[in-house]
């Protein structure tokens, strides 16, 4: 059966109930995900690389007892389901019975829709248009010496869930990407956008911001390792909310005593101006209405005025724990448990510059990579500044700096920020970028 199913809710449909016809199984559930994703990199301002792929594939949980099996497969020719669905039953009469297993979800309500979530126009989106967008990009470096490197790309998605106690969920959507690097001599500068539909990127004003980055940062000085009032763009703080997200918002370390969380909810972790929530339903976003075995998804709000509230639980944890089940399960077999997948920051009252003028002595990061978690409850990481470290002096940003090597706890750094009115989406994240006073960098980096 062809890729092009992706689109269609009849045919993703057809292959499903087949395979549940085809189950002995006590219990069966059947995950259908479709992608024709696009991809055009490019380096030195020209494209060295384009590529597409268009894939499925249909993963199946068979439940005998207690016990549990999956299998996946990319065949989805009547053979193929049917051997699928053979192997997850195989493997769930050898596999040991799992006790605390709830059973698979039932049907429940109606999974929500996302307006917009589909552009037609971007599932189209052909290597011609993302060649016009490096051009753009490109045309923007020559004119300033710089070089460029990055990537342009657009996906097409589909997802579709059923299960023999009457589940039935699809879901369509399409996105788009860019990422930007400008190049100088001794410096670089970043810039990236996300968007559902293409068309939305605006290439040039991207690539305008990147430049000027790394035209800023030339001649990066050295700074002194130390406690800094820092300001966090966007993608550098979408990178510590991603690791927070991971070891401390999901019922699993939750339910471990590995979480922050743990034996703090209803207690203050952050500064009273933090709220944190997961939801798929904010427009910016990348969200879809259910989860991975096709319970829909229900916003959660994890900090609210700095005060821990909650995390996210799949059926497994919600049962485990006698908790309502958020909708947040990944796809099966799943090490980790639920995880919030589409976390959003709630916004200051003032605007990144407003931030930046009233900061007398600090630093700018553009981003940061290389990230390591050092202390999992603590939520303490180390990584390292890239592609635009710049010293505020009085309000303004005066030059560039070498980048730096830093060591942080996330937990406490949000218990002494600022957030920025400014709401901005970096990857599948939506957030202001953020204010810490007494970020510490521990030494220097030769890295560019």
């Amino acid at each position: 059966m062809a890729a092009e199913i992706a689109t269609d809710a009849g045919a993703v449909d057809a292959v499903l109930a087949a395979a549940l016809a085809a189950s002995k199984a006590d219990e069966t559930e059947v995950l259908y995900s479709a992608s024709n994703s696009a991809l055009t990199r490019y380096t030195n301002n020209e494209i060295h690389e384009n590529m597409i792929e268009s894939n499925h594939a249909l993963n199946v949980r068979a439940v005998v007892g207690k016990q549990i099996g999956v299998a996946s497969t990319n065949r989805l020719d009547p053979k193929g389901v049917r051997e699928a669905v053979a192997r997850a039953t195989e493997i769930a009469r050898r596999a040991p019975a799992d006790e605390r297993f709830p059973g698979l979800p039932s049907g429940g309500g109606d999974a929500a829709g996302i307006p917009d979530a589909y552009d037609a126009a971007t599932a189209q989106c052909g290597p011609e248009l993302r060649a016009e967008a490096v051009g753009c990009i490109a045309g923007v470096m020559k004119q300033r010496r710089l070089n460029a490197a990055g990537f342009v790309a657009t996906r097409n998605d589909a997802i579709a869930v059923a299960n023999s106690k009457g589940v039935r969920r699809f879901f369509r959507g399409t996105d788009a990407s860019v990422n930007i690097k400008a190049i100088g001599d001794d410096s670089s500068g970043y810039a990236e956008g996300f968007s559902r539909s293409f068309s939305d990127l605006d290439m040039t004003a991207l690539a305008e911001r990147a430049a000027q980055k790394a035209l800023a940062g030339h001649g990066g000085r050295d700074l002194e390792p130390g406690a800094y009032t820092v300001v966090l763009e966007a993608p550098a703080f979408r990178e510590f909310l991603g690791y927070l997200s991971w070891v401390g918002f999901g019922a699993q370390p939750l339910d471990e005593g590995s979480s922050f969380m743990a034996g703090r909810i209803g207690q203050r972790v952050m500064g009273a101006n933090v709220t944190i929530r997961d939801d798929w339903t904010h427009p910016a976003g990348d969200g879809f209405p259910f989860d991975f075995e096709g319970v829909p998804r229900r916003p959660v709000t994890l900090i609210e005025n700095g005060i821990a509230k909650g995390v996210v639980y799949d059926s497994y944890y919600a049962a485990k724990t006698g908790h309502p089940n958020t909708g947040h399960a990944l796809p099966a077999p799943n090490s980790q448990g639920p995880l919030p997948l589409n976390v959003l920051v709630e916004p200051g009252t003032r605007s990144l510059p407003e931030i930046i003028a009233g900061v007398k002595r600090g630093v700018l990061v553009t981003r940061t990579w290389y990230i390591r978690l050092v202390d999992q409850k603590k939520v303490i990481i180390t990584g390292m500044t890239r592609d635009g470290l710049f010293m505020i002096e009085n309000g303004a940003v005066t030059h560039g700096l070498k980048n730096m090597r830093f060591n942080e706890s996330i937990v406490d750094a949000l218990g002494r920020c600022e957030l920025a009115r400014e709401l901005v989406r970096s990857e599948s994240h939506v957030l202001p970028a953020v204010r810490i006073d007494g970020f510490h960098f521990s030494s220097g980096t030769t890295f560019g």
